[in-house]
């Protein structure tokens, strides 16, 4: 059975795509058939996967396969009750052959206010708005019998609006990425809230559906795990101790606001220890991967021309240093993955 997976965070720059694109290019790795979707209208898991080939090259050109907007659009204006997915081409990757896309789109945004209306009016007698509200958990139902996928991943932004409201509730599960940081402990308390909001708003949604006989759905995303990321740490590879002070913050606030405050736990969680990946800066090799569209973990000793001064790829200790690099990160996402392949 599919499993349709986000990585959630009110708070923007914690690494949400990145970690998102690793995983589902781990995943594809080991046999797995993944869709990435993109659901976040900013698009830049669209602009990762393409990356690697010439796709982006031309601005004014239209990218392969259909966007979610596209696959939509005739839901959201009301032509149609539900959308066919025989009619929506998905793009595969021309790097790792598991590895799906539902591009992104930048006019997806427009798409804000027709779901904000579907949480608004689903819970009366509207059918048109019930259709709407379901729309994108459909979608994705629905990719995955046409496709067999084993797992969806959904890119989603750092709002708490309509589109990323309806985006995670269609997911089975989320993992939480953070830094070690202030804003990131006062994100962990409002999540808490918004979750449980949206949940209980949707828990009322889906009392008015069954008279329309219109498909229902849980609604009721679980946490897989908390992603710490971009520590720094010491030579010899000691975190730095203002790093390991909020670690110890944010663990006690994850279990005060989310973990003992109504929020759905995975039981693949070690509640004791909701830290299932401490993923470490990875300097250079971020941008680097970014320019070839690869895993992070899977960049060559050729692409590291992009990052030397000298124009040459690194070799020797230098080369060396980052296949260290790339061997702890491709560690932390396999426990990320582990989560998921249990």
């Amino acid at each position: 059975m599919a499993e349709v997976i986000t990585f959630y965070n009110n708070k923007g720059g914690v690494s949400k795509t990145t970690t998102l694109f690793n995983l589902g290019v781990y995943l594809s790795m080991q046999g797995k058939k993944v869709l990435l979707a993109d659901c976040d209208p900013q698009c830049n898991a669209t602009e990762l996967f393409f990356a690697s080939s010439e796709a982006l090259d031309d601005p004014a050109g239209e990218l392969p396969g259909t966007s979610i907007y596209q696959a939509l659009k005739p839901r959201l204006e009301g032509e149609v009750g539900r959308i066919d997915v025989s009619n929506t081409k998905l793009v595969q990757s021309p790097l790792y052959n598991n590895l799906y896309l539902l591009r992104g789109d930048l006019e997806f945004s427009l798409a804000e206010s027709y779901f904000a209306n579907a949480v608004n009016l689903a819970i009366t007698e509207n059918i048109h708005e019930k259709n709407t509200y379901i729309s994108l958990y459909r979608l994705i139902q629905d990719l995955i019998s046409r496709h067999n996928f084993d797992y969806v991943l959904c890119d989603v932004g750092p709002s708490t609006g309509a589109i990323t409201r309806m985006t995670v509730l269609a997911c089975d599960g989320f993992f939480l990425p953070l830094h070690p940081d202030r804003f990131s402990n006062q994100a962990v308390r409002v999540l808490s809230s918004v979750l449980k909001e949206w949940t209980r708003k949707h828990t009322e949604i889906l009392k008015t559906f069954e008279p329309f006989k219109v498909r229902q759905f849980p609604g009721n995303p679980a946490l897989l795990g908390v992603v710490i990321q971009n520590f720094k740490v010491h030579r010899g590879d000691k975190v730095k101790k203002s790093y390991l002070k909020w670690q110890e913050t944010i663990q006690a606030t994850v279990r005060s606001s989310l973990l003992s405050n109504g929020i759905t736990i995975s039981p693949k969680l070690n509640q004791e220890h909701p830290f299932v990946a401490n993923i470490k800066e990875v300097g250079p090799l971020a941008p680097v991967a970014q320019m070839f569209g690869r895993a992070i973990f899977d960049i060559r000793q050729e692409d590291t021309t992009e990052a030397s001064t000298t124009g040459g790829a690194y070799y020797g200790a230098v080369w060396q240093g980052w296949e260290e690099r790339k061997s702890d990160y491709r560690a932390e996402i396999s426990k990320i993955a582990e989560k998921l392949l249990a």
